[in-house]
């Protein structure tokens, strides 16, 4: 049973909310096992489409537990730290490489870890309470996660070094405006707005979200003809399947699709 996590049915979501307000969601090794688990049962639950990921009270999460964190840094060796470094970025291996969609509903802060993971789903909505800092270098600490290369992506290379090398914190509005979130809503609309999204994307054929994740981890290493390439490759993928001829009759006789996956 879940006690750092708050996992729902809602729709064809799974919503994971991380769920120790009274340390700001704050993230421990237990966090990190029940999210594991989370992300599995998603993963094979056929009816899940989407993952939607948000926090309990007035954050999302504040980063790593550091008070567990100062008790493991005064107490393992260099070994177990890289381990431990090990499992929070197979966190974000474990997004890239979900087979659905990872929808970050960011309802308050999100420090260290809680805007890592923000950073690493497919999509991001922000309510108007949401604020995005990098405080590692206030802590003595280095950025983790993938957020080298996944940052820079959305908010380019210059804006990037800024917010890591200041820690500056980002409210929602600018957060908006630079890129880091796609959407901004209402606080109390949040939730709502995530599931909406989660239902639309859920509603669509399963081969080429799941090809659009993999390319979209590609194609800023790749050029031009490379990404062509790409293209042809995911829509002679499609072509071969069941779904587009499904996407086809749903369309002529005006009806919701059925999608199977193939």
């Amino acid at each position: 049973m879940s006690t750092d996590l708050r996992v729902r049915r809602a729709g064809s979501a799974l919503v994971v909310a991380f769920d120790r307000p009274e340390v700001l969601n704050a993230f421990r090794r237990r966090t990190y096992g029940e999210l594991v688990a989370a992300l599995d049962e998603a993963a094979r639950d056929d009816a899940v489409g989407a993952v939607v990921l948000t926090g309990t009270g007035r954050a999302f999460s504040a980063g790593t537990d550091l008070k567990e964190a100062g008790a493991q840094l005064a107490a393992g060796s260099d070994a177990d730290l890289v381990e431990q470094t090990a499992a929070l970025q197979d966190l974000t291996r474990r997004f890239t490489g979900h087979p659905k969609v990872i929808i970050s509903a960011v309802n308050g802060i999100a420090v260290g870890v809680g805007v890592e993971l923000a950073i690493a789903s497919d999509l991001r909505l922000a309510g108007r309470a949401a604020s995005f800092a990098f405080k590692e270098v206030h802590r003595g600490l280095f950025p983790s996660n993938g957020v080298l290369y996944s940052l820079p992506r959305l908010v380019g290379h210059g804006r990037a070094v800024d917010l890591l090398l200041s820690g500056e914190t980002l409210g929602a509005a600018e957060a908006y405006r630079a890129g880091l979130v796609s959407r901004l809503v209402p606080d109390a609309d949040l939730l709502d707005a995530a599931l909406e999204l989660a239902e639309r994307v859920s509603a669509a054929a399963p081969t080429p979200i799941r090809l659009i994740k993999q390319a979209m981890q590609r194609v800023w290493e790749l050029d031009l003809e490379e990404v062509l390439d790409l293209e042809t490759e995911g829509l002679l993928t499609c072509l071969r399947g069941r779904d587009v001829l499904e996407g086809v009759r749903s369309f002529t006789e005006r009806r919701p699709a059925v999608y199977h996956g193939d």
